[in-house]
């Protein structure tokens, strides 16, 4: 496989995904489909911008740059031969993992053990950041949706969660 399409493969599968996420919402009845549909949009504009920055042009380069707050040597621009298989399979493993967790304990329990394996594993952040950002995203994802919203939040199969 060139390195273009292993650069590609995450972002189109990824799309895939999110659009099926999105068909998916639409069958929901009334309020229930609001949050999918959400999550399916965000997800589909997200990985249409993953796509768009995977094409190695300028612009493309220029957008990835100021998304990651790393400038880009402009010797660094994808050429194909220098791409690995591990760094796509690494991205599509860790959302993966994600939705995994959340099948079996559920979004509260799961966004601060992602959260917190993500940013110590992957970023190599401290312990103590980890620990920190993990807490903060439960507590506002727990807020706004089972307490503002009053939208409940899949429990797990662990927990009682129905699929």
């Amino acid at each position: 496989m060139n390195g273009f399409a292993l650069r590609m493969a995450p972002a189109a599968a990824g799309f895939g995904i999110a659009a099926a996420f999105l068909v998916w919402s639409y069958a929901y009845d009334g309020r229930a489909h609001v949050v999918p549909m959400l999550i399916g949009w965000s997800a589909a504009a997200l990985t249409l911008l993953d796509i768009y920055i995977q094409t190695g042009t300028r612009s493309a380069l220029a957008l990835r740059a100021i998304l990651s707050g790393k400038p880009l040597d402009s010797s660094a621009a994808p050429d194909g031969d220098t791409v690995r298989a591990a760094g796509p399979l690494r991205a599509c493993l860790w959302p993966a993992a994600f939705v995994a967790l959340v099948a079996v304990i559920g979004f509260v329990a799961a966004i601060p053990v992602y959260t917190l394996a993500f940013m110590r594993l992957q970023g190599r952040l401290p312990w103590r950041r980890c620990a920190i950002a993990a807490g903060l995203i439960t507590a506002v994802t727990w807020i706004v949706f089972e307490q503002l919203l009053r939208y409940k939040v899949f429990e797990g199969a662990l927990f009682g969660g129905q699929f």
